[in-house]
């Protein structure tokens, strides 16, 4: 399919969202539309998926390697030959037989780099990874943009969404069935189980590569950038070695709360009305007459005061010995000569 001729220069016009309950809804209206354009998910770490007539052509999404990264980390393509790849897609974007708008793939095959049904398999696992990575996030919302830049290296004619959708269900199936969530793996930093340089059971290489990758600060998505390799098929193997006991998964921890850094805004209503004074303290009893109990304010129970002088030892009231000594003195005063 000959590939629309789009200027850099023109700004993304984004159109209002046909009514859809979420992405593959979206994509299954837009297909039946023929819609050609992006729609751009935003989330964790959201993406950007490319449409031609519906079909999508590419994803491209942080969380998994583009084709650009498959390519050149794996080694299927140097740095010198995309270089060059690169300086003729620009060069000769108009008008040139081979070269659809500029687009890169296109340059790669024409000078030799890559052959046409190898680079049609990498965009074609490139677009599955990315709409595997972009459903192991809660979803966001979305835009659709109709005269947006096309994808540098993208899939022609492109995939059906529902075979995206399909192919994406199975994924996760398989990786919850053999290891439990796959967002969680997909979060774990992943080292190796036993130390650098001990003796290890016979692995493939795969293993092998992905032991010496495995860092103890990288997840699957920086094993897969490192290495060149889909995140689907990083997250397959770390399953499998996971079984073996090959490998030591980090607990994932859930970011701290950050304070905000907002700054405070004045308030602006009205003060609050006063409805009054202030509520007037009232002292509480004193004397036998107050209760042992709580005080009318709701305080802690008055303790009993304590008598002073002889009273606190006979247990009589100080009253009784008072007169008792007044008697004595009587007495005496009569006695006396």
């Amino acid at each position: 399919m000959t590939g629309r001729l789009h200027d850099p220069a023109a700004p993304a016009s984004p159109l209002v969202s046909p009514a859809a309950r979420n992405v593959p809804a979206l994509l299954l209206t837009l297909r039946q539309g023929e819609f050609t354009g992006s729609v751009t998910v935003s989330s964790a770490p959201g993406g950007t998926i490319h449409l031609e007539r519906g079909l999508v052509t590419a994803i491209e999404t942080p969380g998994a390697p583009t084709v650009e990264t498959l390519l050149l980390k794996s080694r299927r393509v140097g740095e010198a030959d995309w270089s060059a790849a690169e300086t003729a897609a620009t060069a000769n974007a108009q008008g040139v037989p081979g070269l659809q708008g500029g687009e890169l793939g296109a340059a790669l095959v024409a000078q030799g780099s890559i052959g046409a049904a190898e680079l049609e398999m990498v965009c074609a696992a490139a677009a599955f990874d990315g709409a595997f990575a972009l459903v192991l996030s809660p979803p966001g919302s979305w835009e659709v943009a109709e005269a947006a830049a096309p994808a540098r290296i993208a899939l022609r004619p492109g995939i059906e969404p529902q075979r995206l959708f399909e192919e994406t269900g199975q994924r996760v199936a398989l990786l919850t069935r053999l290891w439990g969530p796959p967002g969680q793996l997909a979060r774990s930093r992943i080292r190796p189980a036993t130390p650098a340089g001990s003796t290890a059971p016979r692995i493939p290489d795969r293993y092998r590569e992905i032991l010496v990758a495995a860092t103890g600060r990288r997840t699957a998505r920086d094993i897969g950038f490192a290495l060149g390799r889909g995140l689907f098929a990083v997250l397959l193997d770390l399953a499998r070695m996971d079984a073996r006991q090959l490998l030591h998964r980090e607990p994932v921890v859930p970011p701290a709360a950050v304070p905000s850094v907002a700054p405070r805004a004045p308030h602006t209503g009205p003060p609050p009305a006063t409805t009054g004074p202030l509520p007037r303290r009232v002292p509480a009893r004193r004397g036998p007459q107050a209760p042992d109990g709580p005080t009318a304010a709701g305080g802690l129970p008055r303790l009993p005061t304590r008598p002073e002088g002889p009273a606190a030892v006979s247990g009589q009231p100080s009253n009784v010995h008072r007169a008792e000594r007044t008697e004595k003195t009587e007495e005496t005063e009569k006695s006396a000569p």
